[in-house]
């Protein structure tokens, strides 16, 4: 979605209050945006008789209004209840609508709790650390899911690990994978404790003794060893050359583009 849109409905002088999120609606706009960017959140209990009630009375929607009704009526799915309200109101793209409809039915057989941490797995895989860190919280510190296993909050803990690893806070990663190994005995979660305290206070060299710290301190001087080979660190050693060449100014450019990229990618880390 992009540029301005006009809102077609009308904008009600009461709220809908959205008591999970604790969130107030007050036209169908906003409702197809809360829709759209909160669907690892939301179920087909969302459309209720209270909800079609308030776009019917509030917001002047008898047809829309009837539809939903219907499909209620009818057991539909979350899938149709959501793309029924988004093509109504013609709020986003058809693109971006069968686009949300996808991710819907992947979504269709989860309950809330895997929902919410496939949102977060979404953010973590886009380098969205900050956004990624704050859904894994709300799984763990939230009412916790009886329907799921210790498994299940150990990997949750396992990958709110690698997000801190990922903003370079390897002391809050170490405390996230110790969790993680506690509930799911992953050896996994074991290692990247290890690393994770390795890396954050450096004291793990030498202390081959113990089988996981030794493996775990190997791991990483292989990845040390293989670092001249990531793209990143090629064209830092290529603005180096430059400045070494007496090039300043292709020099002082490449350092430039170097900055910003960081930049943007602290910026996507903290969203």
């Amino acid at each position: 979605m992009a540029g301005l849109i006009l809102c077609r409905s009308r904008y009600a002088d009461r709220p809908y209050y959205i008591s999970n999120m604790s969130v107030n609606i007050y036209s169908l706009e906003e409702l197809c945006y809360y829709l759209y960017n909160n669907i690892y959140l939301i179920g087909t209990d969302l459309f209720d008789e209270g909800l079609v009630d308030y776009i019917e009375r509030e917001l002047g929607e008898k047809e829309l209004a009837g539809q939903l009704e219907f499909l209620i009526s009818e057991n539909a799915g979350l899938s149709e209840l959501v793309m029924t309200v988004l093509r109504y109101v013609d709020y986003y793209s058809e693109e971006e609508i069968s686009g949300l409809s996808a991710t819907i039915d992947e979504l269709d057989t989860q309950n809330v709790s895997e929902r919410l941490k496939a949102r977060a797995d979404n953010f973590l895989s886009n380098k969205r650390y900050s956004s990624a860190i704050h859904n894994y919280e709300t799984i763990i510190y939230g009412r916790k899911d009886t329907g799921q296993g210790d498994d299940f909050y150990g990997n949750v803990w396992h990958n709110m690990g690698v997000a801190y690893a990922g903003m370079f806070d390897f002391y809050e990663a170490k405390q996230c994978f110790e969790r993680a190994y506690a509930l799911n005995a992953n050896d996994e979660s074991a290692k990247a404790a290890v690393a994770a305290g390795c890396l954050d206070d450096g004291r793990c060299a030498g202390e081959d003794e113990d089988e996981q710290v030794y493996v775990a301190y190997r791991e990483i001087e292989t990845l040390m060893d293989h670092a001249p080979e990531e793209p990143a660190y090629r064209r830092v050693k290529n603005a180096f050359e430059l400045k070494e060449q007496g090039r300043a100014d292709e020099y002082c450019a490449a350092i430039d583009d170097i900055i910003n990229n960081w930049k943007t990618e602290y910026r996507n880390y903290i969203k």
